[in-house]
């Protein structure tokens, strides 16, 4: 019965075809009729492309689209609070410092989606600010954290962010360049080269209470010198003014000493100088006693 079966099927194939390939032909016909007529192909084993080359080259565009999703929250409805509350000034600030941040920047942007602030960077990787916002029943409260933009440093290196805690407060410079973070306290005042930044906070209990100077190296912030009062006394310093490159004007206030000013305050002109790489703080003048 096969022979008969190939007998046939060689008798259909073209007369004209060369002897070797109408065996060939027959050969395969006789292959596709013993399967059932269904080609049998030969698996080969996946291979999946090389992985691209790396260039060294970072990818433009926008990094923060993954990050857009806000973080789960109690109440979404806490962070606006009442018109009028404290909340609902801090997000208007914000809006605002946004909105004149981003004039011009660019296609990547200062963002705020609900609990989280996005910063973005020259290393292509924004820096995040993630609030807690406890539900308005008070639980958790103690776990209050609330970061808020507020705008660019005078030089424009750097994003200042204001940060809001349940007992306390800080401020946050961002360095626009790389990301780094620096605690800076309080509101900063840069001297009139921007060489130097000066810091003086007064703060009775959960903030920092004293002063403290920064280097500002080619967009690197460099600590050269920090003073708190003792905490035996309350004495605090408001900055006044850049007298010059190395010398800042500051109000020194105290508690006054039972025998000279009983209930009142001790107040001052202190300065803040620099003598080569260091630096001093002394009062200039004789306190007077204010009831």
């Amino acid at each position: 019965m096969p022979m008969r079966r190939s007998a046939r099927l060689s008798a259909h194939l073209p007369a004209r075809l060369p002897a070797r390939l109408c065996a060939l032909a027959t050969l395969s016909v006789l292959a596709l009729t013993a399967t059932g007529g269904v080609a049998l192909a030969q698996t080969q084993p996946y291979k999946p492309p090389p992985p691209a080359r790396p260039t060294g080259i970072a990818p433009k565009g926008d990094f923060t689209k993954g990050l857009e999703v806000a973080r789960p929250e109690l109440d979404p409805g806490q962070a606006a609070g009442s018109e009028g509350s404290d909340e609902a000034f801090r997000a208007k600030a914000e809006a605002d410092a946004i909105r004149k941040a981003n004039v011009g920047g660019g296609h990547v942007l200062v963002k705020r989606a609900g609990s989280r602030l996005m910063l973005p960077t020259g290393s292509g990787r924004p820096e995040v600010f993630d609030s807690v916002w406890p539900n308005a029943s008070g639980n958790n409260e103690g776990a209050y954290e609330d970061y808020r933009f507020d705008g660019l440093s005078p030089d424009r290196e750097f994003f200042v962010v204001r940060a809001t805690f349940y007992e306390g407060s800080n401020v946050y410079w961002v360095s626009r360049k790389d990301g780094t973070r620096y605690t800076m306290h309080g509101e900063v005042r840069p001297s009139p080269d921007g060489r130097f930044l000066v810091m003086a906070n007064a703060s009775v209990a959960h903030d920092f209470n004293g002063i403290v100077v920064w280097e500002n190296l080619g967009g690197r912030l460099v600590e050269r010198f920090r003073f708190s009062p003792p905490l035996d006394g309350i004495s605090f310093y408001r900055f006044m003014r850049w007298k010059d490159g190395r010398t800042v004007e500051l109000e020194h206030t105290a508690l006054g000493d039972e025998i000279t000013c009983h209930g009142g305050t001790q107040e001052a002109l202190a300065v803040l100088t620099r003598d080569g790489e260091q630096w001093a703080v002394k009062d200039v003048t004789a306190s007077r006693c204010r009831r």
